[in-house]
């Protein structure tokens, strides 16, 4: 049996549309996934140079300055990662948005041709 018998047009759009769906989701979800990790990564590196000059800091100013600046560049790419990850989701919404726009697109079209014959 051939898949276009198999499966009623719409059903089979349904279907295929939701594949695309989930493999849009799925992409959307790993780059977040590489973007936090990317975050760690860096923190992480930025932790370590925190804590070097913590240690070659000999006065008490000079250890609430680097605190300060520490502190200050933390929220800085805090609020920059963030605006990262929303723009990845807003490209998750709208590749959702066209996939459900092409599936209802195909499935008027299927009816019209449906109805025409």
């Amino acid at each position: 049996m051939m898949p276009e018998q198999a499966l009623p047009a719409t059903a089979r759009n349904l279907f295929l549309a939701s594949y695309r769906l989930n493999v849009e989701m799925s992409k959307a979800a790993l780059h977040g996934q590489i973007e936090l990790l990317n975050f760690f990564k860096h923190r992480l590196e930025l932790y370590e140079r925190l804590v070097d000059d913590l240690v070659a800091s000999v006065e008490l100013n000079d250890t609430f300055e680097v605190m300060a600046d520490f502190t200050h560049n933390a929220l800085a790419e805090g609020a920059r990662e963030s605006a990262r990850l929303a723009m990845i989701t807003s490209k998750m919404g709208s590749v959702s948005a066209k996939v459900a726009r092409e599936l209802a697109d195909e499935t008027v079209r299927g009816l019209a041709a449906r109805t025409c014959a």
